[in-house]
């Protein structure tokens, strides 16, 4: 992991011009699940954008995570390094559909690491609902939206699950 940050912060500085002085407002690390870099690669990465971009006071800076992995020794971090927006991969409420995803949390994590990031101070937090699984039923989904709604996050980002040939079940890249 040491060598693909590294490689980052090279490719941020090869592209320091891309911008033309245009002033940075959103930094967003994503993709895959970028809450398991570590506090100094973390700051490495947030450091070489400051050093070669020029970043808004304001500016936006999110990381996408997963609920087992938000500890609230995470989240502090995560705080002390300037991420102040938290997308987080919930995808459900429901076991069932926890363990159908192979999720590595679990229905309690999910509620309790909203809670855990809003006592670390986090005021912006966005989470991922899906949609669309074999055993979700109308009503389900219902409640599992109630539920989001009861936790008042600021964003709520829901996707579909597609189902395949043979009736294998695809996640988009969201679902990790």
């Amino acid at each position: 992991m040491n060598d693909m940050v590294q490689s980052i912060a090279r490719e941020i500085t090869l592209r320091k011009n891309y911008l033309a002085g245009e002033k940075v407002e959103t930094i967003y690390f994503g993709g895959g699940t970028p809450s398991l870099l570590s506090e100094d690669q973390l700051n490495l990465l947030l450091e070489t954008i400051k050093e070669n971009f020029e970043v808004d006071a304001e500016a936006e800076i999110t990381l996408e995570s997963n609920p087992d992995d938000l500890s609230i020794e995470l989240l502090q971090m995560l705080r002390s390094a300037g991420v102040n927006r938290l997308s987080i991969g919930i995808q459900s409420f429901r076991e069932t559909d926890l363990l159908l995803m192979n999720r590595a949390h679990n229905a309690v994590q999910a509620l309790q690491c909203v809670s855990d990031a809003k006592s670390a101070g986090f005021e912006n937090i966005t989470i991922d609902l899906m949609y669309g699984l074999p055993e979700l039923s109308p009503e389900d989904w219902t409640e599992n939206m109630k539920i989001a709604f009861g936790l008042g996050v600021d964003h709520l980002s829901c996707y579909s699950v597609t189902v395949g040939a043979k009736n294998c079940i695809g996640f988009n890249d969201q679902a990790k």
